[in-house]
């Protein structure tokens, strides 16, 4: 590369306790300061919109809730209810949004009375998918702001350039241009490494160029790094990051971590983003309910007035960043509990990163903690005695551990449960571990493999261990993770690479496949009960939500690899038809 790169992970001794990392404002965000909109229908950061945006008129949150309650019956169907009171059905009935009836097409006909049907033709019908942890607008944003610089389909650093360099020349000088690449980029490109500032300043000197690999990696371009404050000194950097130097101390444009800080989109951008995109990645997959982790609150803002409108037909639970969208205190200060909301929108809790990349975005691995152990079981416990419910990301072992160890001692003083999660959890291979989950009440929230596998690992998958987990009675979650870094995503996808083994394509450590009922939980029931809405989706029984998902086949009978080939023929939310094939 020619050359010599030293780092320092960034520790930030002098932050705030509170949120465990970087407190100060965002400088490059005169929108950023926090507080609480008048009108519990936004449920946001206020000052989180752009300055164009009046939010002294609310959104109207509680108006969306009228939306998509409607009557319906569908018939002629294999229903998998999850119910083990009654686990197979042939119909359902839905009236104003809710199940009122589940039975054989006779029974359901009878009741039905003037309401449309449905025929079901004999396809397998599942609960509505419930995806637990997706990047929802940033997904959507991604499609259509930035520069797809994927590997594959793109093979080398030069075509990545490429791509951005066509983007660069259509966009006005000043604006960033921000490419989004797949996880471990330099071993996907012919040359083999990360492209670096220099390379960058070639595609563009006339912008800010971000490229990501993943999310948490990053290269930046020389303007991007002096927009962003990382050019002369590392104060700007968020604790825990890395900001990669040479030999004389200038920024290679390699870094870790620094997610939070490019300009934000604006709430018209994000709406269009959504109008545009929402329904083909998530609606047309038999996808009804996602809890959503908004890169700020002008996402927020835009997710609940498409609602309102009756464009966005799927069920919204928010998560707030902490330290970066608010910190425990301001989202406490809020005075909204777990749950508050609409039958569309409702408050979920925190996510708190307890590591980040796992590495330093080159080729060593470790856990970047962004906290002390200490520190993390003071917030874990502040963040249960108030009922939080806390997501908290941890990609390395020992950042899994530490989780551990802060939700044990927390529930050694306040032994109520709060479904504590780990999100991108779950890779314990020793027994022992797993048990523990289960003890201490904490849940996995994993992103199974997509997509068959086209090519058989060098070495095989020894976690994480599904069966293992339900086996034990972690009732582990299912979700996608959405975020423009991986563009192919699918809850059947996943769920075929759970069944299938890995001789059929499928994504699962060898004798850890799990049958096609508890891939389907993990996508559905346990998926809501991670997030506290079990009580109303996840499952067909009479009262829940008239959400179902219709299938292009009876599954009944098919392998593992065959169960690849299905695909979502329709989606019903609240008994309203939304996608049909």
């Amino acid at each position: 590369m020619g050359s010599v790169s030293s780092w320092r992970q960034h520790d930030h001794k002098t932050a705030g306790r509170t949120g465990g990392g970087r407190e100060r404002s965002m400088k490059r965000r005169d929108f950023f300061h926090l507080g609480a909109v008048a009108g519990a229908g936004a449920l946001l950061p206020a000052a989180c919109a752009s300055p164009q945006q009046d939010l002294s008129r609310p959104v109207a949150g509680n108006d969306a809730s009228a939306l998509w309650k409607r009557d319906l019956a569908v018939v002629n169907g294999r229903i998998v209810t999850l119910e083990d009171a009654q686990p197979a059905a042939e119909a359902v009935l839905v009236r104003q949004g809710r199940i009122t009836l589940v039975g054989t097409t006779d029974q359901v006909t009878r009741e039905a009375g003037s309401a449309p049907r449905f025929d079901a033709a004999g396809r397998t019908v599942v609960p509505g998918f419930v995806d637990p942890h997706v990047h929802f607008e940033m997904a959507c944003n991604a499609l259509s702001y930035q520069v797809a610089c994927h590997t594959p389909p793109l093979t080398s650093l030069r075509e990545i350039k490429d791509a951005l360099r066509m983007k660069a020349a259509g966009t006005p000088p000043g604006e960033w241009i921000i490419g989004r690449g797949s996880f471990g980029m330099a071993g996907r490109v012919e040359e083999g490494h990360l492209p670096e500032r220099a390379e960058l300043d070639a595609v563009t000197e006339d912008h800010p160029l971000i490229l990501y690999s993943g999310f948490h990696v990053a290269m930046i371009n020389t303007r991007g790094l002096k927009e962003l404050g990382l050019w002369d000194d590392d104060t700007n950097v968020p604790r825990g990051a890395i900001l990669h130097r040479d030999a004389s101390g200038a920024p290679t444009g390699v870094a870790t971590e620094i997610w939070p800080m490019p300009p934000a989109y604006s709430v018209d951008q994000v709406k269009a983003s959504l109008r545009a995109h929402a329904r083909d990645l998530y609606v047309s997959k038999g996808i009804t309910s996602i809890s959503t982790l908004p890169l700020v609150g002008t996402d927020l803002v835009a997710d609940q007035a498409l609602q309102a409108s009756g464009d966005l037909p799927i069920r919204l639970r928010a998560y707030y960043h902490v330290p970066h969208l608010l910190t425990l205190e301001g989202f406490l200060g809020m005075g909204l509990v777990q749950g508050f909301g609409t039958d569309m929108f409702r408050v979920g809790g925190v996510k708190i990163f307890v590591d980040g990349a796992g590495g330093d975005g080159l080729d060593r691995r470790f856990a970047d903690f962004k906290w002390t152990q200490e520190e993390l079981d003071s917030f874990v416990l502040r963040a249960h005695s108030h009922g939080v419910q806390l997501m908290m990301h941890a990609v390395t072992d020992p950042g899994h551990q530490m989780i551990e160890a802060a939700v044990e001692a927390t529930l050694a003083r306040e032994p109520a449960s709060l479904r504590p999660r780990i999100e991108h959890g779950g890779d314990v291979e020793d027994i022992e571990r797993v048990r523990r989950l289960a003890r201490l009440g904490i849940i996995p929230v994993i992103t199974p493999q997509q997509e068959r596998a086209t090519a058989p690992r060098t070495r095989p998958r020894t976690t994480p261990r599904y069966r293992t987990l339900v086996e034990a009675g972690v009732m582990p979650a299912a979700c996608s993770d959405a975020t423009g870094t991986v563009p192919v995503f699918s809850p059947l996808g996943a769920i075929a690479s759970l069944v299938a083994s890995p001789e059929e394509g499928g994504g699962t450590p060898p004798g850890e496949e799990l049958t096609f009922d508890d891939a389907l939980r993990m996508h559905t029931i346990w998926a809501a009960r991670s997030g506290f809405e079990d009580d109303d989706r996840g499952s067909l029984a009479v009262g829940k939500f008239g959400d179902l998902a219709v299938l292009s086949a009876d599954h009944e009978g098919m392998t593992g690899g065959e169960l690849y080939d299905l695909r979502v023929d329709a989606t019903i939310l609240g008994g309203e038809v939304v996608f049909e094939r």
